[in-house]
């Protein structure tokens, strides 16, 4: 009998044991990867909601103190003034910043603002979830123009529509104009007589001839030819063409050829509208008639009540207002004097002060009654220019502005402290001294050419620009 060999066989279960881990472990990697997309997945929705909440809450407060600007006395009331917190929800945090021309200032605006912003911080109602925290707050920040009732100073000194000629011993301080203090829409500026002195920069849409000894101190931007003869322009020269050319030591800056037209404010209409002139507390000014005599006398000129504003109605006067020889006018108060011609040329010695220390302003206004936003000035055959005589004077603490869509015809000297707007071609010599104060005029913005809404009471204006700050 045969014995068979025993031949052991090799176990598989080990192998089997590994393929069941490998399976396992694989499980538990796709487990913790459904696990962690969803998660993740849960963290983006709950932030996603959570930022719609914070900006809608940051919204809200923006809102709320934007409203609350609309009521006197509401910023200032606040807990802390000029700060919104919100007693539920929507929560936010809004701060209001006021602009009075010299930078940003946190606090509630006043007379003298011009424009502000609000930085509103919104939290979200239900705050995101697994370590997602990027959107439970946004800020978002607003900036509003700002309107007071009353006159806003704006323009340029000198805004000479059609051109002008000034020379022998013209002293003109523009300095205060910024950038440009004397403008020449379309027309050219003549300076043919020794000595014209024109302290600030000029733009002229049109020509300019220096053929006496006339100085820019600062700089000239001419669209058209610039004649140098005697004259200098201290700064830079941008100019179509020049002569002599090139200019040598009669620029004292850089001469740039270039003949393109350079943006400026258009001519804007002001028409004899009362109820445009409010005071800071949006009440209307007095409005008298001019006594028929249609003359300007020596002694006190202002409203009724001392110190409340006056308009002065002289439209009936067919001639135009006018003055005695040897008159000394005292303001009381802010005057407007509206008239189709003020004739002053014949006038000897006319002053116009303060009747105290206290500073008045003085409105000369021809109306322009062209077609509503022609954006040029149209001097009707019933009106006439603006002229004066030697002794003419408008000096500190008296500021005034001239808007004429005539002319301004002072070539028999003059002193005057304000702004000068005239339509036609015109004449300033012989001695004149002008020094640039901002003053404006109702119902207008001279800086954009624009027709502005009075109002009765402060408050925010159109929005100006609106961004996101953050969100977190």
């Amino acid at each position: 009998m045969f014995l068979k060999r025993f031949i052991p066989v090799r176990s598989e279960d080990g192998s089997a044991l590994v393929a069941v881990l490998g399976v396992f472990a694989m499980g538990l990697i796709l487990t913790t990867l459904i696990v962690s997309s969803v998660v993740h997945g849960l963290g983006f929705s709950t932030f996603s909601r959570a930022s719609v909440q914070s900006h809608a809450a940051a919204d809200a407060g923006i809102t709320a103190a934007r409203a609350s600007l609309y009521t006197a006395s509401n910023c200032n009331s606040q807990s802390t003034p000029g700060i919104y917190v919100s007693a539920g929800s929507p929560k936010y945090r809004a701060t209001v910043e006021r602009n009075n021309g010299s930078g940003w200032v946190t606090g509630c605006p006043n007379a003298l603002t011009s424009q502000v912003r609000i930085s509103s911080t919104g939290t979200a109602a239900a705050p995101a979830v697994s370590g997602v925290s990027a959107g439970d707050t946004s800020t978002v920040q607003a900036v509003y123009q700002y309107i007071v009732p009353g006159v806003n100073p704006s323009g340029v000194g000198m805004y000479l529509h059609d051109g002008a000629i000034i020379e022998a011993n013209s002293s003109l301080d523009l300095s205060e104009g910024g950038n440009t203090g004397l403008i020449v829409k379309n027309g050219r500026l003549d300076c043919n007589k020794n000595n014209g002195v024109i302290n600030g920069s000029i733009m002229v849409r049109g020509d300019l001839s220096f053929g006496g000894k006339c100085t820019v101190t600062g700089s000239a931007v001419v669209t058209g030819h610039t004649t140098l003869g005697s004259g200098r322009i201290d700064g830079n020269l941008t100019s179509g063409s020049v002569s002599p050319n090139p200019p040598g030591s009669k620029v004292g800056g850089t001469y740039t050829q270039n003949a393109a037209t350079p943006a400026a404010p258009e001519w804007v209409n002001i028409t004899y509208k009362p109820s445009d002139w409010r005071t800071t507390a949006g009440l209307p000014y007095e409005v008298r008639p001019m006594p028929s005599s249609c003359t300007l006398s020596s002694g006190n000129l202002g409203g009724t009540t001392p110190g409340y504003p006056l308009i002065l109605n002289a439209l009936a006067c067919s001639g135009g207002v006018s003055a005695n020889n040897n008159t000394t006018v005292k303001l009381t108060s802010d005057v407007v004097v509206f008239a189709n011609k003020f004739d002053f040329g014949g006038v000897n010695s006319l002053s116009f002060t303060s009747s105290s220390t206290a500073s008045h302003r003085i409105w000369f206004i021809t109306p322009d009654n062209g077609p509503a936003g022609d954006k040029s000035p149209t001097c009707a055959s019933t009106q006439g220019d603006f002229s004066v005589k030697n002794g003419f004077e408008v000096k500190a603490p008296i500021a005034a502005l001239l808007y004429t869509p005539c002319a301004f015809d002072g070539k028999n000297g003059f002193t005057w402290n304000g702004q000068i707007y005239a339509g036609d071609y015109s004449e300033i010599k012989n001695n004149p001294s002008f020094t640039f104060v901002q003053v404006g005029a109702a119902g207008v913005d001279f800086d954009q050419a624009t027709v502005t809404p009075q109002v009765t009471k402060p408050q925010p204006g159109g929005l100006i620009t609106m961004r996101d700050l953050s969100a977190g």
